[in-house]
């Protein structure tokens, strides 16, 4: 049946019921990986083109598509249909991700929600944009902007066609845009719901836009071939209703609710019911930033732990190049591995995960950068974690390595920020990477003490994080004091490192260094000689500090080592506290800050 020329007669109000209040847009990106290298090499416009990963043609441009290129074609039958196939390697998804962000980025003007699926697709949800342009537009003068799937034998009751009118000429706009700032051609689909929206997109590709009317769903939808045509219904329930004769959408139609609900549960029965006949209900999601950020190499098998590890190293090198775009610092590791069963002839996939130490990256400009002692620090929990999922005294074959940065911190960009101090100043991340100068056991992460008792995991589920077991205090405070007992480069990073402890621990660590002052026969260096360059300064820290307005509680010397301006806040707040611009913060609130918070030594306790 050509839906093109459908006969409107044929159409009824079979969902005049039903809500058609939101006004939907799927655009999809015409064969995206072969237009990110088309507008890099404008000459290859005009060739046939495919995009290889391994030995699959994963896209193609629509020159080779006129000489029977598909997707996912092997690589040795496309040559075969199109010997002058010009073909380039696109496992590297750098570029692409980049184009993706800028499109992405580009639909957020019209200050609507955006929700990607993948890498060149995106739902936007116009509903309230519509709603603005209606008070301003002459309704008579509305047209459809574009391909309509089916003229209506009448107009909706509730409006619905006035709307999608207006949100096809917004989708016309966001096309234009998208090649006029960008270069991609595009397609649109155009609907009351995402499942209509993006079925009816690719009606009339490339570079054009189709719009369907909400009583055309059920008459639309029969026209499925495959129930495996519905982006929701996947392997398996495809299976399932193919065992049962439900092979087509019409067929899925037809099937009474109650056979459906022998096979899957209710609300499962009704949903599939319910995207037969086109309806669904689910949100346009705005899509934020990834919860995980990560890359996986496939191929056709290894057996050597050496060979993983170079697989693994670079992996990591790509991942970090993500890393610095994302701008986040991560705090958690999955490795993924896909085994290879000889025997049974199957593969499964594995997952095991730990959190990592933030103190691993630094931030240079702004930037999130790893130097290459993190590097290897990030490959040694990488092994660990492989060893873990990998018996290594029996053999094995993997087929797929994967890592992912599961869980991220967020940084604060405050030019006065604490945190911004700390992550900055070189001295400060000495002293937070201060396991290089001493045991492990003063680190802030023991990457050897990974929990034995999580288990791994299959399909790409997340593992569970995999904490490092807490020391009891004294614990911690003897390693402290082993660390701070060593030859360390510079003083100062003594200095801010026992900001971490807590006052009473500060009040003998200042006696005791008080005392060897007294007996020492020779000057110390300056504690703050790698933030203050100012003579005088240094002066005055060398004489035990310059600080009037230092209450008895604070130690002069880490007082000194910190930044001029944040000096000059503290000095503020103690001279004037109830004009401090610091938050009003009752004492009983204050009292309950952690022993070990910066906030708790410089503000009296009571």
């Amino acid at each position: 049946m050509d839906v093109r020329n459908m006969d409107s007669s044929s159409s009824t109000f079979t969902d005049i019921t039903s809500d058609h209040s939101k006004s939907i847009i799927h655009i999809d990106i015409d064969c995206f990986y072969a237009q990110v290298e088309m507008l890099r090499k404008p000459e290859l416009r005009s060739e046939p083109l495919g995009i290889q990963q391994k030995n699959i043609v994963v896209t193609s441009n629509y020159e080779a598509r006129k000489y029977g290129i598909k997707k996912c074609m092997l690589v040795t039958e496309a040559l075969k249909v199109c010997p002058n196939l010009k073909l380039l390697n696109g496992e590297d998804l750098h570029d692409y991700r980049a184009a993706s962000n800028k499109i992405f980025l580009l639909l957020q003007n019209w200050k609507s929600p955006v929700e990607k699926l993948g890498m060149d697709e995106n739902f936007i949800d116009v509903t309230n944009l519509v709603q603005e342009k209606l008070k301003s537009t002459n309704i008579g003068n509305l047209t459809i902007t574009g391909h309509l799937y089916s003229e209506p034998s009448m107009a909706c009751p509730c409006g619905c066609h006035t709307r999608l009118k207006l949100a096809s000429q917004i989708a016309n706009e966001m096309r234009q845009k998208i090649l006029d700032d960008l270069g991609f051609t595009t397609c649109a689909g155009v609907s009351h719901n995402k499942l209509l929206a993006k079925l009816i997109c690719p009606l009339y590709k490339p570079n054009d836009q189709t719009t369907i009317y909400p009583e055309h769903g059920v008459s639309f939808m029969s026209t499925l071939e495959s129930v495996r045509s519905i982006p929701s219904i996947g392997s398996k329930t495809t299976e399932t209703l193919i065992s049962q004769n439900i092979v087509s959408v019409s067929d899925l139609q037809q099937v009474s609710l109650d056979v459906l609900k022998k096979h899957f549960s209710s609300d499962m029965a009704v949903r599939l019911k319910n995207l037969s006949l086109g309806e669904d209900n689910t949100p346009v999601k705005q899509t934020g930033r990834p919860q995980s950020i990560g890359l996986e190499d496939s191929f056709k098998t290894v057996s050597v732990k050496s060979e993983v590890e170079e697989k693994f190293s670079a992996l990591l090198q790509r991942l970090l190049i993500l890393v610095r775009e994302d701008g986040r610092i991560p705090v958690s590791l999955r490795v993924t591995l896909r085994k290879k069963d000889v025997k049974r002839l199957s593969s499964h996939r594995e997952s095991r995960q730990c959190q990592i130490s933030p103190s691993i990256f630094t931030i240079n400009s702004g930037t999130v950068t790893v130097t290459e002692a993190g590097q290897e620090k990030l490959m040694t929990v990488i092994m660990r974690l492989f060893n873990k999922l990998i018996d290594l005294s029996k053999p094995f074959h993997l087929t797929l390595v994967g890592l992912a940065f599961t869980k991220f911190q967020e940084r604060m960009t405050g030019r006065s920020s604490i945190v911004n101090y700390l992550m900055n100043d070189l001295s400060v991340q000495s002293v937070l990477n201060i396991q290089n100068d001493c045991d492990t056991s003063a680190s802030s992460m023991d990457y050897s003490a990974v929990s034995p008792s999580s288990s791994t995991t299959t399909d790409l589920s997340d593992a569970e994080v995999e904490p490092s077991p807490k020391k009891p205090k004294k614990v911690t405070w003897i390693a402290k004091r082993r660390c701070l007992s060593r030859d360390v480069a510079s003083p100062s990073k003594l200095k801010v490192g026992e900001l971490r402890l807590n006052s009473k621990e500060l009040e003998k660590v200042s006696e005791l260094r008080l005392n060897s002052r007294d007996r020492s026969l020779t000057p110390r260096a300056s504690p703050a000689k790698d933030v203050l360059d100012n003579s005088d300064a240094m002066r005055d820290i060398a004489e035990g500090g310059n600080c009037d307005e230092c209450p008895s509680y604070v130690d002069k010397e880490v007082f000194n080592a910190l930044p001029e301006e944040m000096q000059q806040e503290l000095k503020s707040m103690w001279k004037n506290p109830s004009n401090s611009d610091m938050p009003r913060t009752s004492t009983r609130n204050m009292n309950k800050t952690k022993p070990n918070s910066i906030m708790k030594y410089f503000v009296p306790q009571k």
